[in-house]
């Protein structure tokens, strides 16, 4: 779809659809003044006659103009706010998507969305730039028949010619395709999206964008003493991987000596869950369990294109948790790579065993020097979706300062995230009476079991963990997210790095 922006005023722009926003504290709109006017009054007064509270958030009114205006349709969507600020970005994005599914519905061509009421260009240009391409990224799917067409242009108009602008445009660009990366491959069944594919993906990314990539197969797993991911992956015929993705910004600038940072992700290709198996309601939505590692993909992808002065490690723990004749069992002791043993009470409980085994190998620079910090995004437990329903992922870590900045950076990302507490007095409830730990807790606060376990293997490396097991899958459409997999954390993480390349 191609996007362009012109500076054509609403009430003389041609298209299907145009949707302009209603501010709440505005009293006076120039784009809907205007449009008012050449519709002979009738815009607003229709609007009322109605009692529709177009400055109302969320709120939509569709007008048809009948060759008064050369917009077919106009629809005032309410996105709240007051005078004296300026949306955020998350209203814009969703501003967006309500207009992609109001053109869709309608069967047009062609959107144009005003944002003449907008005080901040490029943020209202990239946000709007972002919404679009995220609402309008297919879901791939098997049907043997090809839906509607969909929307050929979108233009937007009001906004200022910068390079300020252009740059957020572009940057945008960069993280919608990003994020439907992970999407599609998150979405594709667990038969074709093996660990050995995910491999296969991340060779490609080496030849597309220039990254070092190293793909480490079960011999060198086994080289290597990960008995965690080897045990995790051992039931199944699809071998595990731990893949290595790095981003070097160019020699001799202060971001390729100031140390890199790593990016970490749970990549279960389909989890069963082992010996310990789940009940089969639902289970066809196990193949998301390497959403994790499909977002720190997808972020790396982006980071390349961004190119931002810091260097960017990303690690995926894959393998496939099945039950086979040569699964592990409940009552195993495995052997991690940082040489901590673990008693497997749960074999359900397999992404903070592939993770140990990744986060250790971060931790310890991968062969090279010790990251500055870390970050792993995991779907990593349910019990985050009792505490925090389905909008909201839950975050824990060692260091406040790189919390604090993950938070603000999904906050801009419209990736809302909530610090939970690492609870050292839970810690006794891990032990085990023939390992150094166990692998799950007392049976209570699930997600902070999760996280403490974590925190053994990131050898005082400062760190911080994402569960995104609630966020990473949406059973119905939202602004801008289709049905399936969101692509959840890909823009949060870039976001992250871009935070810490300018500091």
């Amino acid at each position: 779809m191609e996007i362009r922006r012109e500076k054509t005023a609403p009430d003389r722009l041609r298209c299907d659809l145009l949707v302009v926003p209603v501010r709440a504290g505005v009293r006076s709109a120039a784009d809907l003044d205007a449009l008012d006017r050449a519709s002979g009054d009738r815009l607003l007064r229709e609007a009322k006659k109605r009692r529709h509270d177009i400055r109302k958030r969320g709120s939509v009114f569709v007008y048809q103009s009948h060759g008064e205006l050369p917009a077919e349709q106009i629809a005032l969507v309410g996105v709240g706010g007051d005078a004296k600020s300026e949306p955020s970005k998350e209203v814009w994005r969703r501003l967006a998507g309500q207009g992609v599914d109001l053109a869709r519905r309608s069967r047009c061509k062609n959107v144009a969305f005003s944002l003449m009421q907008s005080t901040n260009g490029p943020a209202a240009v990239g946000a709007v730039v972002e919404g679009v391409l995220l609402a309008m990224h297919p879901v791939r799917t098997y049907k043997s028949t090809r839906g509607a067409g969909e929307l050929a242009t979108c233009t937007i108009i009001g906004a200022p010619a910068t390079k300020a602008v252009s740059e957020a445009e572009a940057r945008s660009r960069h993280l919608a395709e990003a994020t439907g990366f992970a999407r599609d491959l998150i979405n594709e069944p667990a038969a074709v999206v093996t660990p050995a594919h995910l491999g296969q993906v991340a060779q490609k990314m080496k030849k597309e964008l220039g990254l070092a990539v190293r793909v480490l197969g079960k011999r060198e797993l086994t080289r290597l003493k990960m008995g965690a991911i080897l045990a995790v992956g051992q039931g199944s015929v699809n071998e595990p991987r731990l893949i290595e993705l790095v981003y070097t910004p160019k020699r001799g600038t202060r971001g390729a000596r100031r140390g890199a940072i790593a990016l970490v992700g749970k990549g279960i290709t389909f989890d069963s869950g082992g010996l310990s198996l789940k009940p089969p309601g639902n289970m066809e939505i196990q193949k998301r369990d390497m959403a994790g590692g499909a977002a720190v993909l997808g972020a790396m992808r982006a980071i390349a294109r961004l190119k931002p002065n810091i260097e960017v490690r990303g690690y995926i723990a894959s393998a496939e948790n099945m039950p086979g004749g040569n699964a592990y069992r409940p009552g195993d002791v495995l052997t991690t790579y940082s040489g901590r043993t673990v008693e497997v009470l749960n074999t359900d409980a397999e992404g903070r065993l592939v993770l140990a085994d990744a986060l250790a190998w971060a931790a310890t620079g991968a062969g090279s020097s010790r990251p500055r910090w870390m970050v792993d995004v995991a779907t990593l437990t349910g019990a985050v979706t009792v505490a925090l329903g389905r909008t909201i992922a839950g975050v824990m870590g060692t260091e406040p300062a790189l919390v604090e900045q993950l938070i603000e950076a999904g906050r801009d990302a419209g990736e809302p995230m909530w610090e939970l507490p690492l609870v050292d007095e839970y810690v006794p409830a891990m032990d085990s009476l023939v390992a150094d730990m166990k692998n799950v807790g007392d049976g209570t606060a699930g997600s902070i079991f999760g996280g403490l376990f974590l925190r053994e293997f990131v050898a005082g490396v400062p760190w911080a963990h994402l569960d995104i097991a609630a966020v990473a899958y949406a059973d119905k459409a939202h602004p801008y997210v289709p049905r399936g997999a969101v692509g959840w954390g890909v823009r949060s993480l870039v976001g992250l790095v871009e935070r810490a390349a300018r500091r």
